[in-house]
């Protein structure tokens, strides 16, 4: 081990030790706790948030509808990012010789958001002896000095677990995999929220506006305000929302929150986003959207699911104009929201793929 990693492994240690005091990595409280699985073979969905961001909340719901819908004869058992380190060892204690643990997506591999990458590779490295399966995601490692060792200590462990499988939710993310961890299995799948279906509505009034005000965001503060100024000054009052609520939310809340928001979005003539998430919830609510770019391939990148789909726009360079003109286009367009694909469309085919039957 050279000196470098050394200190990441300290810094990783020292991380864990205080969020998870004498419990943190694999600790001993409950150890019995999912002995009852012993005989039973079993799908453990991890990294399941409990922080404000929806989108991130409606990857797991989505995540788990799908294992519950393609894997019914496995038992599912969805453990928090913040838990997987204290149930690690009552996990395996468990093991049916079929388990397999699945790593919800997102747009969190990477250095940006430190506790989810260390985490994921805490799982990948505590669970060596189960096929891993990381649903769709995006990778971000910063050119940054920190970016690059990040990304050399993320290719030493992903690249030694001997059955990882790794979907990229984007063209980029799955060029930079495949350069980076050649010996894995690597699909191209679209963010798991689409798989996800929810009721139409006919009745619409009225222009919804989401936009970033963080890092990821690629409108300047002034820019932003212009922005929702201008549409205002077009269309009268215009509602704002956001995909990040401002509490906690648990798996036990996460659907009452979701539904919230997608009977706000089922009520919009068009909506008008910048966050990958606004934009798939307007696709599986059938709301016509109006796509700004974020800071990074993401959103732009996550578009390409959805372009054949009528009533998405994309807004490439979002001058006012040309966001005022796609609203336009959108509301004369009328009805043609409805001819979004179905979920097959996006995912046959997937479990005999995540076997192993079809790649």
């Amino acid at each position: 081990m050279t000196f470098q990693e050394w200190k990441i492994n300290l810094a990783e240690w020292l991380l864990l030790k205080v969020k998870y005091p004498s419990e943190y990595i694999m600790g001993t409280p409950g150890l019995k706790r999912f002995d009852q699985y012993k005989e039973k073979k079993k799908i453990i969905l991890t990294l399941i948030p409990s922080h404000d961001n929806l989108g991130d909340h409606a990857i797991a719901l989505a995540s788990k509808t799908f294992i519950e819908n393609e894997f019914a004869d496995f038992e599912v058992i969805e453990i928090g990012i913040n838990d997987i380190y204290k149930h690690a060892k009552a996990l395996r204690r468990a093991r049916h010789p079929e388990d397999m643990v699945f790593i919800i997506g997102g747009g969190n591999m990477g250095d940006l958001y430190r506790n989810e990458e260390w985490t994921r590779r805490f799982i990948i490295k505590t669970f060596k002896q189960y096929k891993i399966v990381q649903l769709p995601a995006t990778a971000h490692f910063s050119k940054t000095p920190y970016g690059q060792k990040e990304l050399t200590r993320a290719k030493k462990i992903y690249n030694a677990h001997p059955r990882l499988l790794m979907m990229a939710r984007d063209e980029t993310t799955y060029q930079f995999m495949k350069q980076h961890f050649p010996n894995k299995t690597i699909m191209k799948q679209p963010d798991m929220v689409l798989y996800l279906k929810k009721e139409q509505q006919a009745e619409r009034d009225g222009i919804l506006v989401c936009l970033r005000n963080d890092k990821e965001s690629f409108l300047k503060t002034e820019e932003r305000q212009a922005l929702l100024q201008a549409v205002r000054d077009e269309y009268g009052e215009v509602k704002t929302f956001t995909t990040t609520i401002g509490k906690r939310v648990s798996r036990t809340s996460r659907e009452q929150e979701l539904n919230k928001l997608w009977d706000q979005l089922r009520g919009a003539e068009v909506v008008v986003t910048d966050r990958l998430h606004g934009m798939i919830f307007c696709a599986i609510t059938g709301t016509p959207c109006v796509v700004i770019r974020s800071f990074d391939h993401k959103v732009v990148e996550g578009f390409h699911w959805l372009k054949d789909v009528p009533s998405m726009k994309l807004v490439e360079n979002p001058e006012m104009k040309e966001v005022l003109r796609a609203i336009e286009e959108l509301i004369k367009s009328g009805s043609s929201y409805k001819n979004m694909p179905p979920r097959e469309h996006y995912f046959t085919d997937l479990r005999r793929k995540i076997n192993g039957d079809a790649l």
